[in-house]
């Protein structure tokens, strides 16, 4: 049986490891989880819930993250705390991470599953039992949702997601999905209201944003739209 966290405790504390993508979709997160009314707490040891946001690049990144994990549950000394495992390693490793009964994690949740991460939250508590959920999409790109960033200069946009060439040393097809882009219109808007909140760069993310294609607009055009935003 898995240690349920009471209901009164909603902290949570994320850790990203890998690319600026993991970066994005760990702001991604936060906005799903603080519409729910999770808080975020800066320690890892004042959290209630843990999340490991996680890249599955290199062999020595997946070594990284299970001797983290090992080192979350000892240093607990057996108080309840529930981890989870977001990102590329969730897709990749899939059910084979629930089934480690050394990790014992308690939700594994693929980059296009974000959006019910709070639902799986619930399913533990209330069923016990581990969840998971790493269906790779063909159309969610989270456009309807604006990220938790902290204040600053540089803000990431993820204006694609997936990638479509499958080449033989990379994962990222099968981690992350088909290509699917947002639309020139939703990313100017982002851009503006990152203006209008102080941001001063902008860097535009996506597996591959030179396969950027929205209903006959291509990459050029999104930069040029962009790029004349004030």
């Amino acid at each position: 049986m898995k240690s349920e966290i009471p209901k009164d405790y909603k902290k949570v504390y994320i850790e990203t490891y890998g690319c600026q993508m993991n970066e994005y979709d760990t702001e991604l997160v936060r906005s799903i989880l603080q519409e729910e009314n999770y808080q975020f707490v800066e320690l890892e040891n004042q959290a209630d819930i843990v999340l490991l946001n996680t890249c599955s690049v290199r062999e020595n990144a997946n070594r990284k993250v299970y001797n983290r994990i090992h080192t979350i549950r000892h240093s607990r000394n057996g108080k309840p705390v529930q981890i989870g495992m977001l990102g590329c390693m969730a897709t990749n490793f899939r059910k084979k991470l629930l089934e480690d009964r050394q990790l014992r994690l308690d939700f594994v949740v693929g980059p296009d599953s974000y959006k019910r991460l709070p639902g799986l939250i619930r399913e533990v508590d209330r069923k016990g039992e581990n969840a998971y959920d790493v269906t790779l999409s063909e159309f969610e790109d989270y456009s309807d949702v604006y990220p938790s960033r902290a204040s600053g200069v540089n803000a990431w946009i993820a204006v694609m997601r997936g990638c479509n060439n499958f080449c033989t040393f990379c994962v990222v097809p099968y981690t992350r999905g088909r290509e699917r882009s947002r639309s020139p219109e939703n990313i100017v808007e982002e851009v503006k209201r990152l203006v209008d909140e102080g941001f001063k760069q902008v860097t535009l993310l996506g597996q591959n944003v030179n396969s950027y294609h929205y209903e006959g607009k291509d990459f050029a055009y999104l930069l040029e739209r962009v790029s004349n935003v004030e």
